[in-house]
């Protein structure tokens, strides 16, 4: 399979640092967004190291064996994390992770917090991800919804050591030509509506993530912005 990808990340014009980190590798069919627990020290640090972690890691050529690689690299970052904190008495830091593998005809989606992937297949655009969120944790048990801005909004229940277990969601999906991938930070999925991420993912991909994230700081996003696009 071949691939095309583009990928953007920028500070945003509100932080004095940029915590989201990306990995762009689609010689390997792996692409991932992380964005550093905002209000916690050391983000930009949780980050970054897993993205480093996942750079290094060598892939199989089985499926099954590459997404156990992916899931035990991620758990040794939980574990680095968690103890580069006690070890440095930061108290909590962490990150989260959403990441695309491609192979084998399938895509796998691996991901923690509320770091999104969206697929655009035949005209049809869905989030696939599901928020690790207080937020979307209300709406899901109660249907009551939590209005941006207000307590409890900005609250993510999973990220990369964030405790001291590491609890991962996991999609496997068919894989087919001509489809297009988007992996984003909260910064350009919480300033940008569906339609306009479909309209601009859908347009010429070499510039599609830095218009992405372009968009969300035009519409007044207040954090760091991160935006990967992949077309198989």
């Amino acid at each position: 399979m071949q691939f095309k990808s583009s990928a953007f990340t920028h500070q945003g014009h509100f932080r004095t640092r940029n915590e989201d980190a990306l990995l762009d590798r689609a010689e390997q069919g792996l692409w991932v967004v992380c964005d550093g627990m905002g209000g916690h020290e050391a983000g930009d640090y949780a980050s970054q190291w897993i993205v480093d972690e996942l750079a290094r890691l060598s892939l199989s050529e089985q499926l099954a064996t590459s997404i156990n690689r992916l899931r035990r690299c991620l758990k040794d970052c939980n574990e680095h994390l968690v103890e580069y904190a006690r070890r440095k008495g930061l108290g909590q830091i962490g990150a989260t992770v959403v990441l695309l593998l491609v192979q084998s005809g399938r895509a796998v989606i691996l991901w923690a917090g509320d770091s999104r992937a969206y697929r655009l297949r035949s005209g049809r655009f869905r989030q696939v991800t599901g928020d690790h969120s207080y937020a979307e944790e209300m709406a899901r048990t109660t249907g009551q919804r939590i209005a941006p801005g207000q307590p409890g909004s900005e609250v993510i229940t999973r990220a990369v050591g964030a405790s001291d277990e590491l609890d991962l969601d996991c999609l496997v999906l068919e894989v087919r030509s001509g489809e297009r991938w988007l992996l984003c930070s909260d910064g350009v999925s919480g300033s940008v509506d569906d339609f306009r991420l479909e309209e601009l993912l859908s347009q010429d991909l070499g510039s599609a993530a830095e218009a992405l994230v372009d968009e969300a700081l035009e519409n007044g996003s207040r954090d760091n912005c991160t935006a990967v696009c992949v077309e198989v």
